[in-house]
């Protein structure tokens, strides 16, 4: 469920706290086109080196396969901010036309979103990949040349709450309250567990843990319970196809369409793995019991971060087995005892999620909207058409 809210005050003082950089020396800005990436991935992947706010969603892998599938279509704009010579910020910005109502609304989105929804990447973990103290400036630098453009709404998805999003609320859009919409992003820190010397199991309440031992006893009948990741790009691909074929038929079972049909986006995956899994940014994790598979995971790897990105499961007629359940506990106790400081289960309120890891944070999706008659008309549309749903339900 997405809450709308604000942020208060504390993320105010915050926000002036961190800045360390002169309010006076906003950092120089260089715009390239996406076929010129070859010229500036250099910049990226220094940034992505160095910078606090980087994440796997903010990774030079995702950029660069994300330009590769989308780049020539979405045509989105790579943003370098400079100072003396040194890159201090990088960022992509998209724009899209997007029908609301009886109007086109003319949106910016920062990083790799945009186009048809069908297709469309999710984004997470999302920032403006700057150098620490240069969240402000680079901030105003880039609100600067937002404002000298033409456009509706300015969308931010998937920004963990921070300095990042305070500067745009205080300094670069604070004319434009934000529109923000919150969930919950759980996981597991297993860094916390390691050091506690506790096991995973001990985490889970005591209704999960049973179904948890009755389900491997169950698959244990089947043969050997094991967990195997894949150590090869080519047996990585074969994993990630087995595990759209039970993901897609899963959904489609529900009447959706699944995150893995044909189109642009399962070119952008099959491309991030092909990109990204040499230098051991995807992991395909396999859970079989025998010959049996149990469910595999695809999951995006860095800096010690397991992002828990998809699935597929193979379920059956005994509603005692529990796939994803014994999936994801088995791959947490692998991702434990391999040394990683973390587990997330990514944006989502889900029953499962909250059953398997119990510390969360937030994640939150702003759109900074400029004033415009339009949207006037389409609250009033939108009342009239809630309006009229009440009607009928009480009739």
């Amino acid at each position: 469920m997405r809450l709308n809210s604000t942020y208060g005050p504390s993320f105010r003082h915050k926000a002036r706290a961190i800045n360390s950089a002169s309010s006076s020396d906003l950092p120089k800005l260089s715009i390239y086109q996406s076929h010129q990436w070859p010229d500036v991935v250099k910049l990226w992947a220094e940034l992505d080196e160095v910078s606090p706010y980087s994440s796997f969603y903010l990774s030079t892998e995702w950029a660069t396969a994300w330009l590769q599938v989308f780049g020539e279509l979405l045509r989105p704009e790579i943003l370098v901010f400079q100072h003396e010579n040194t890159a201090v910020g990088i960022c992509l910005l998209v724009r899209s036309t997007e029908r609301r109502g009886p109007f086109d609304i003319e949106r910016i989105y920062l990083n790799t979103v945009g186009g048809d929804t069908a297709d469309r990447t999710l984004m997470e973990f999302n920032n403006l990949l700057c150098r620490a103290g240069w969240e402000e400036n680079t901030s105003k630098a880039l609100a600067a040349h937002l404002h000298s453009r033409e456009w509706d709404e300015f969308a931010v998805d998937g920004i963990s709450p921070g300095p990042i999003l305070d500067c745009f609320q205080i300094s670069g859009f604070s004319q434009l309250p934000p529109i923000v919409s919150v969930l919950p992003s759980y996981y597991v820190n297993l860094e916390q567990l390691r050091q506690s010397k506790a096991s995973y199991d001990s985490s889970l309440s005591s209704n999960t843990r049973e179904q948890l031992r009755r389900s491997l006893k169950r698959y244990a009948n089947l043969g050997e319970v094991r967990v195997e990741v894949a150590a090869e790009l080519s047996r990585a691909e074969e994993l990630f196809e087995e595990m759209r074929g039970m993901h897609q038929v899963r959904w489609q079972k529900k009447g959706d369409a699944g995150a893995f049909g044909p189109g642009r986006r399962l070119e952008f995956h099959r491309t991030l793995i092909r990109q990204a899994f040499a230098k051991g940014s995807i992991q395909l994790l396999r859970v079989s019991a025998g010959d049996e598979t149990i469910g595999i995971l695809y999951n995006f790897v860095k800096n010690g971060k397991i992002y828990f990105f998809q699935s597929g499961f193979r379920y059956g007629s005994d509603k005692h087995l529990k796939p994803g359940l014994v999936t994801h506990a088995l791959a947490i106790n692998h991702y434990l005892n391999a040394g990683f400081n973390d587990y997330d289960f990514l944006a989502g309120d889900a029953q499962y999620k909250r059953s398997l890891a119990k510390d969360c944070r937030q994640m939150a999706w702003v759109v900074f909207q400029r004033p415009r008659v339009k949207f006037v008309v389409i609250e009033r549309l939108r009342a009239i058409k809630r309006r009229l749903r009440s009607i009928t339900r009480k009739a």
